[in-house]
């Protein structure tokens, strides 16, 4: 694998792991679990799951739209010539992190619609995820207006 490629991929799994990381302490806020409190979740939290949502959510959605319909993300990086552990690497990282992103995503929105004023970075964040995944089946199956 090129470097450009293992070096992305490991700051992709990093910045999602602290994306899973930050939903799981707000919902535990917002379900009153006794993890965290609210005011241990401070502004820098807050920040942080806004800035690493966004980025996550943008690499999803760009990877989306490059990839065919059909087709897997991130197939392209890899060639029919390559190793199969490789091929077989790069689509089981590629669908753990979209489907890890649609989870999460999806547990921040359901969450935030019983509490909506419990957290209000968890409810934008879960308001926002709903308008990305849009986008991103959009981006996906290249259906555009007409």
């Amino acid at each position: 694998m090129g470097v450009k490629l293992v070096f992305g991929g490991v700051i992709a799994c990093i910045l999602i792991g602290i994306y899973v990381y930050l939903i799981w302490l707000a919902v535990c806020v917002v379900t009153t679990q006794s993890v965290v409190s609210t005011t241990e979740f401070n502004d820098q939290m807050a920040a942080a799951l806004s800035l690493i949502g966004g980025l996550v959510s943008a690499l999803v959605i760009a990877e989306l739209a490059v990839t065919k319909p059909g087709e897997m993300p991130l197939q392209r990086a890899y060639s029919d010539n390559d190793k199969r552990y490789k091929r077989n690497f790069i689509r089981i990282v590629s669908i753990a992190y979209v489907i890890v992103w649609i989870i999460t995503g999806l547990i921040a929105f359901l969450v935030s619609l019983r509490k909506p004023d419990a957290l209000q970075p968890l409810t934008d964040l879960g308001q926002t995820w709903l308008g990305l995944a849009v986008a991103a089946g959009y981006a996906y199956f290249g259906i555009t207006p007409k």
